[in-house]
Order: structure tokens, then C-alpha cells, then sequence
């Protein structure tokens, strides 16, 4: 029975092209749509989520400030700053810490042969190159020895080793910063764009072990302690921890947030989660809409049809067919049409995210095609499909066939 009534509404529908190309139409667009603005917001969001977080992946700054004012008075504010023992005892101590490093930022004058410039030197730990999540373009990253012994090495992000060195080889080269020589061990890959950064973008800055840019400057200070946590959820476990650790060693209350600062990229990027769900949910209840429509296009086709096949209908009845035959007739008749649009929209969209999957993810946001919105597209088509052939199936089984032989 299914079959006969599926191949009698593809016979229709190749009796009747035109009919049936323009009921789909209104299918295909809204199909396509679904697949694409969906897509298109995940796009979105995954760009702005690996545009930020280029800076380093979920990562979690600790600077040292100032005892906080409700703690003590105006003029007996203390500025506070850490040192290596405070990295060390994060390290130890802190449970939902997967890797920390140490940071300090000094600004020197780089020279390489007659090229001098300005640069953005960052004294950093071994652990700092998995915490950053760069990778190395040539070369080696520091090692534990390089930073025991001080050594005078350094790592050259990709702008500065082209500002600085040209298309000249980097490794092994020698460049003095402030007048000390230091050695090129490695380049950096490029990162590219960033939505976030610290001060310059990686791509601009120099790095050296942390205890050579101690000794060059004499400033023992650490800048910043940089963490991240195993998981994105064990965040605010994280930032108490290393708070309370760092509050015990400076002697000041671990709820004073102005002594011990934190920026979480965490933090954000939940917020941006946020705004993006609500995104997302905008976006599929405006694909599904743009579908509703197409639907209302084949419901109002189908009534037609109804309306032209009264005669076939009362002689179906005459014969002794059953009403519900007459409304499965037409209730899988619209949704062969339906669903048949539905394949050819869904391969649009599928083949309109194909299309411009190549273009570059960091500056233009590409649709991504998921399974879920593959199977929300057919799940939304199929509902649309049965909700269009309800009323002109129930219209359908309401003929009187008495009536309609009389007529004709």
C-alpha cells in the first residue's frame, strides 16, 4: 500500500514538473537555510573561540597588586609583587593546576648587522611553550639547562625574526639585545591574528629563559604566573587554589582580590558561550521559520490538488476505500514532495559549506557542518512535511463522494 502511494506521487510529481519544482522550491531554500545559518553560527563562534584563545588555550593570569582597601589603610597599602619561590610553591601545592610557568616582560633595543629596533622581550619558563600553544617553525625550544645555567639564548616569534633578520637564516644567528649577544635556538610558527592578547601579539615578541632576562635586567620580580587547568571546568577550583597559595606566601587574605589579580580567559570565553547559544537557537528558530513558509507554500499546493482531484477522490470512496486511506494517500503524497525537497536543500547546504570551507577560518567565519544539524534540518523537514499534508489530507477524506459524482 505505502509503495503504491509513493509511486503514484512521483508519477504526479513527473506528470506535474512545474507544480512540483515550485512547491519545492519554497523546501529547498528553507532546508539549505537551515543547514547553513546554523552552520554559520558554529562557524562563528569557533572562530572567535580559536581566535582568542591563540593567546594561549584556557589560561589563567596571577598578578601581584596591592593590599586591598578594606584591608588596610590608604597609606599602609602595600604593592606586592611575586618571585620564582611563589612559582615554585603554585607548582607544588596547587591540585587543579596542569601546567604553570612564570612570565617577565622587559622591553629592549635588538640589533641584528644594521637592523635595530625596539622589541618585546618576554623572560619565560620551558613549560611556557605548551602553555602558549605555539609551535616551533626551526630549531629547539629552551631547555631545564638553559635555564639553570642562564644561558644567552633566545626564541624568535615570526614578525620579529622578519623584522629583525629578514630571509636570512635565523638559527644559530647572533642578536644583541641591549648590547648583550645573545644566540638564535629556534623560530616560532606563525600564530596569526588574535582576538586577545597580553601586551604585543606572540608573532612580535622575543623570548629568552627567565633567569637570563634576571640577570640582564637585575630585576628579580615576576611579572605574571600563568596556569591553566586540566579541564575548563575545573577553572574556579583552579583560581581559589593558587589564590589561597599565593595569599599564604604574601602574607595577605586569600579573598583580597586586589591583592592577588586574575584574568581568565576561562571566564570569558563562558561568556561568550552564552551569547553564542543564544545565537545559535536565533538562527535555527530563523531557518525553521524560513522552512514554515515553504511549507505553507506546498500545504496551499496540496489544497489545490485536492481541489482538482475531487472526482478521483469520490470514485475511491464509491469503490469502498476507507477514509484513512484517502488522508494517508495525500498526507504521504506531500511528504514525499517534502522530503524530496528536503535532500536537495540539505544537499545545497551541504555543498554550500563544502564550497567555502577552503577560505581562511581566522579572518572570514565558514559554516561548519555537524551531524546534529544535518539531523535537526531532516527532523525539522519531516515535521514541516507532515504538518503541510495534515489539512489537505483531513480536506481530501471530507469529500462526499455522492455529491461529487452528481456533480460530474
Amino acid at each position: 500500500m505505502l509503495v503504491a502511494v509513493v509511486r503514484q506521487a512521483l508519477a504526479t510529481m513527473r506528470l506535474h514538473r512545474l507544480w512540483a519544482a515550485l512547491t519545492m522550491f519554497g523546501i529547498v531554500w528553507g532546508t539549505a537555510s537551515v543547514v547553513l545559518l546554523v552552520g554559520w553560527g558554529i562557524g562563528v563562534h569557533g572562530m572567535v573561540d580559536h581566535g582568542l584563545q591563540k593567546v594561549g588555550k584556557n589560561l589563567v593570569w596571577f598578578l601581584a597588586g596591592r593590599v586591598g582597601d578594606d584591608l588596610s589603610p590608604a597609606d599602609e597599602r602595600r604593592t606586592l609583587t611575586f618571585d620564582m619561590d611563589d612559582v615554585k610553591a603554585v607548582r607544588a601545592k596547587a591540585r587543579r593546576v596542569e601546567v604553570v610557568s612564570a612570565e617577565v616582560q622587559h622591553w629592549m633595543h635588538a640589533r641584528f648587522a644594521d637592523t635595530g629596533r625596539n622589541v618585546d622581550v618576554r623572560g619565560v619558563e620551558p613549560p611556557m611553550k605548551e602553555l602558549r600553544g605555539v609551535t616551533l617553525a626551526a630549531g629547539r625550544f629552551f631547555s631545564p639547562d638553559d635555564v639553570r645555567f642562564h644561558r644567552r639564548v633566545l626564541v624568535l616569534a615570526h614578525t620579529a625574526r622578519t623584522r629583525l633578520l629578514g630571509p636570512r637564516p635565523a638559527v644559530g644567528a647572533s642578536i644583541d639585545l641591549n648590547g648583550i649577544s645573545f644566540r638564535v635556538i629556534g623560530v616560532l610558527a606563525p600564530v596569526g591574528p588574535q582576538l586577545t592578547r597580553d601586551g604585543t601579539l606572540i608573532d612580535e615578541q622575543v623570548w629568552i629563559p627567565i633567569t637570563t632576562a634576571k640577570t640582564v635586567t637585575g630585576d628579580d620580580r615576576v611579572r605574571v604566573i600563568l596556569a591553566r587547568p586540566p579541564e575548563r571546568r575545573w577553572g574556579k577550583e583552579l583560581e581559589r587554589e593558587v589564590r589561597r597559595v599565593l595569599a599564604e606566601r604574601l602574607h595577605v587574605s586569600p579573598h583580597d582580590e586586589e591583592a592577588v589579580f586574575v584574568i581568565s580567559m576561562i571566564d570569558y570565553l563562558s561568556g561568550f558561550d552564552t551569547v553564542f547559544g543564544a545565537l545559535n537557537v536565533f538562527l535555527g528558530v530563523l531557518a525553521s521559520a524560513t522552512l514554515a513558509i515553504g511549507g505553507i507554500g506546498v500545504m496551499n499546493m496540496m489544497l489545490v490538488s485536492v481541489n482538482e482531484r475531487r472526482r478521483e477522490i469520490g470514485l475511491r470512496l464509491a469503490v469502498g476505500a476507507l477514509r484513512r486511506h484517502v488522508v494517508a494517500q495525500f498526507l504521504v503524497e506531500t511528504l514525499v514532495i517534502t522530503l524530496a525537497g528536503g535532500l536537495l536543500g540539505l544537499a545545497a547546504g551541504v555543498g554550500g559549506c563544502a564550497l567555502v570551507s577552503g577560505l581562511p577560518r581566522d579572518l572570514v567565519p565558514v559554516p561548519v557542518l555537524v551531524p546534529q544539524v544535518v539531523v535537526a534540518a531532516i527532523a525539522v523537514t519531516t515535521a514541516v512535511g507532515v504538518l503541510s499534508g495534515s489539512v489537505p489530507a483531513w480536506r481530501a477524506a471530507r469529500v462526499d463522494p455522492a455529491e461529487t459524482l452528481r456533480n460530474e
